[in-house]
């Protein structure tokens, strides 16, 4: 047996938040609220771009490669290292946990509306219809290195060597708060893994067999965004810094359009649905056996990535899955962090708690469970917001409509 990719993509991220960096006792930001939404952000899907829509957007992102950082840290120098930096400082507290989608919602809207106030985009923020090239990664025009965002990397270092990414600069560490020495853009396609967890079933199972917004949370999170992370591969299954590659907000963009329709299905319930927890769950699994108890693989009414799951739903229960070991050439191999390999021991990680100053600054009342009170933080790139902000993407901040 062998794990799903969202179990070896969470596992990545815990041994990660292991030695993150927490988020307790930063100061406050400017919670002032944005709620003025006069004319909403008509959000396509990158492949009804028209040519000229997609150029302008890429040098929109250019511009912010290269534009100087604002939020006052050692570690950035350009506006995409804020970027970056703000997804890795906030880590352990945005994956696996209650306020994944929604601090994704507000990340890639604060992306969107730094594009056009700093940039001058006049646009929307685009999103990648991922299930259109399930069967066909490799020659998706999203990656088209003239009017896309380059393609695969080569050699032996797997920098993106073509089209206008091709000299991305990246600074952004492990540990946030050190300097780090360059790095390129990567990606090391994997074909295998998009088409098993790209698949237009897969989204419509998450939205139409999800009941509540913990099981949709935990059914986008496992399938679709390990299959968009996975698929392009190297820096994007980076969890902490996988906003050094642009396809990342078109992918989480995406990610945000099967919420909402999750949420248009019963918007009088859906639009205060909130829970979960704040920190990240230590699953207890069996490294050997490659069986995961707890670890949640999909929704409660999920049956996981095309052809099925054992052990039932996400969370609880020994749930293991058939799968093809070409998606996974080498494996076991290295892993992140502080494990060398599946050595058939079951390492133990000190994940971090929710200390007074942490659930304090989160407004969740003190408790680790996530409200509509919890507050969303970019590093100071733009206004905090509160999840209950962020829940309508009609109104408010967001003022943003899927076309």
């Amino acid at each position: 047996m062998v794990p799903s990719l969202s179990f070896i993509f969470q596992l990545q991220g815990l041994v990660a938040a292991a030695t993150s960096q927490a988020v307790s006792g930063l100061s406050r930001h400017d919670l002032s609220r944005d709620i003025t939404c006069t004319v909403k952000s008509q959000r396509k899907a990158w492949q009804n771009l028209t040519g000229i829509e997609k150029s302008r957007y890429i040098d929109a992102t250019l511009c912010l490669i290269n534009s100087p950082t604002k939020i006052g840290v050692s570690v950035a120098k350009t506006r995409w290292d804020d970027f970056q930096y703000a997804h890795a400082l906030n880590m352990p507290y945005i994956h696996n946990v209650g306020a994944f989608l929604p601090w994704h919602r507000y990340f890639i809207t604060v992306y969107e509306r730094v594009l056009r106030d700093e940039c001058g985009y006049e646009g929307a923020m685009p999103y990648w219809n991922e299930p259109l090239d399930a069967d066909s990664l490799p020659s998706s025009p999203i990656f088209d290195p003239v009017s896309g965002f380059g393609g695969n990397g080569t050699g032996f270092d797997l920098c993106v060597a073509d089209g206008p990414f091709a000299d991305l600069t990246l600074r952004i560490s492990e540990n946030v708060t050190t300097a780090e020495s360059e790095y390129c853009l990567t990606r090391n396609f994997n074909p295998c893994i998009f088409r098993q967890g790209a698949q237009q079933r897969v989204a419509d199972r998450c939205i139409l067999s999800s009941d509540t917004f913990e099981e949709v949370r935990q059914c986008i999170e496992s399938q679709p965004h390990g299959a968009g992370h996975g698929g392009v591969g190297a820096l994007m299954l980076n969890v902490k810094l996988s906003p050094g590659d642009p396809i990342f907000y078109l992918h989480h963009t995406y990610l945000d359009k099967l919420w909402w329709e999750w949420q248009a299905r019963n918007l009088t319930h859906r639009l205060t649905d909130m829970s979960g927890t704040n920190t990240q769950q230590m699953p207890s699994f069996n490294i050997s056996g490659f069986n995961s108890t707890g670890l949640p693989l999909a929704g409660a009414n999920q049956t996981g990535f095309p052809g099925g799951i054992s052990g039932g739903g996400g969370g609880g229960g020994n749930q293991s899955m058939p799968f093809n070991l070409s998606c996974f050439p080498g494996f076991p191999g290295p892993f992140p962090g502080n494990m060398s390999s599946f050595n058939g021991t079951q390492p133990q990680f000190s994940m971090p708690k929710p200390d007074a100053s942490f659930t304090d600054y989160f407004d969740d009342g003190g408790g680790n469970t996530t409200t509509l009170n919890h507050v969303l933080y970019s590093a100071g790139i733009a206004k905090n917001m509160t999840i209950r902000d962020v829940m309508d993407i009609r109104a408010g901040f967001v003022c943003a409509e899927y076309v």
